[in-house]
């Protein structure tokens, strides 16, 4: 487990638009959290899903510098 999730969180692969939820069908869109990697510029992104709080790896990374 990670972040505080219940369960495990799930790789996905991005494709199209990213709204619904694969766990549990909710088509509303995700909140979004990050997590600094042992390199503290960079972040992890995660999806969370508003309904039933499964979280989900993306593969994204967001740049947290000033610049």
């Amino acid at each position: 487990m990670e972040m505080g999730a219940k369960g495990k969180v799930e790789k996905i692969e991005p494709e199209g638009e990213i709204y619904t939820c694969s766990s549990c069908g909710y088509t509303d869109g995700f909140h979004v959290s990050f997590k600094l990697t042992g390199n503290t510029r960079k972040a992890d992104i995660y999806l969370i899903c508003p309904n039933c709080h499964s979280r989900f790896r993306i593969g994204w990374q967001a740049d947290m510098s000033n610049s």
